[in-house]
């Protein structure tokens, strides 16, 4: 089984899965699987070499709290729940598993619902990266036949931006695609009066206690563009990406997703993400509505208390 983990682990690593909710939702069902092959006839080693498990696959992307709370979910449950042996556990665990699942499932749909009352007719609206919550949003207000346009990043050095194009342009939304590098000054005045943006939407990888979040690097020059410009900002995020502490260490990513043959001794600082100051943020849009970013933790005590 090791190497069946191992591979899970480099899956992730890789960015074979991406965005948060795919990670998230990768890491607990692995537990799942995993769980069913662990050799333990005691009930207190099992759980231990489960807890082993998650740790080394959440490793793979420290910057991925809803991953993390994927996880408490399973060990909060589990000590609510309670199981005689470890035949019962392993039940026990598909079904908690499953529970995250379908969770994860209803906040998107509410999350998608709220989202789209946001678009309006002829609306410019900017994003950036590969939100599968922002696309959605995207798509559910055009099939109720609004006529928008939505401008977009490339998204370097790994090109996730061209993943929204090519969905959207599935869809038939009109789409346009600018180099991340032109972004702020797109949504700027500069760029002309046919290219002002009503709104942005952006997703999030992390939502911090201040009301700030993680997202795609790249989001703080927008966000900082977005606030003089007097744009609304707006970040669709589930509440189980709370991370409860006022930081996460930024991830960098290897220096060669950026340039494989680069001279010797050329240093490349390859951020993976950046954070958005509440101040800057108009609204979150969750499982709960609207949510102005100080109003996080309040939201967070009524539908997810094991987070709080």
């Amino acid at each position: 089984m090791k190497q069946l983990v191992q591979k899970a682990f480099q899956k992730i690593k890789s960015l074979k899965v991406q965005g948060a909710t795919a990670i998230a939702q990768a890491v607990v069902d692995y537990l799942s699987q995993f769980g069913q092959k662990i050799d333990k006839s005691e009930g207190e080693k099992w759980e231990k070499e489960l807890k082993k498990i998650a740790d080394y696959l959440l490793s793979a992307r420290p910057t991925e709290p809803m991953a993390q709370n994927g996880v408490k979910f399973i060990f909060s449950e589990f000590k609510k729940r309670k199981s005689q042996n470890v035949k019962e556990s392993k039940i026990l665990l598909k079904e908690i598993s499953r529970d995250f699942s379908l969770a994860t499932l209803e906040a998107n749909k509410l999350i998608v619902f709220h989202g789209k009352q946001l678009i309006k007719e002829n609306n410019n609206i900017f994003t950036h990266c590969h939100s599968s919550l922002v696309e959605q949003i995207f798509i559910q207000a055009k099939k109720e036949k609004n006529k928008f346009q939505v401008y977009q990043t490339e998204t370097r050095p790994l090109f996730q931006g061209r993943i929204t194009a090519q969905n959207l342009l599935k869809e038939k939304i009109d789409t346009t695609m600018v180099v991340d590098s032109s972004a702020s000054f797109l949504i700027s005045h500069n760029s002309g009066k046919n290219l002002m943006m009503d709104k942005i939407i952006l997703g999030a990888d992390a939502i911090l206690p201040n009301g700030s979040v993680i997202n795609k690097i790249g989001s703080f020059g927008i966000a900082i563009t977005a606030h003089y410009e007097k744009i609304p900002l707006y970040v669709a995020a589930s509440l189980l990406k709370y991370h409860s502490k006022s930081w996460i260490k930024i991830e960098k990513r290897p220096g060669k997703e950026i340039w494989q043959k680069a001279p010797q001794n050329l240093k490349i600082i390859n951020f993976a993400f950046d954070q958005i100051p509440a101040e800057y943020i108009t609204g979150i849009i969750c499982e709960q509505g609207i949510i102005k970013p100080k109003e996080v933790k309040n939201y967070l005590k009524k539908i997810y208390p094991f987070l709080a």
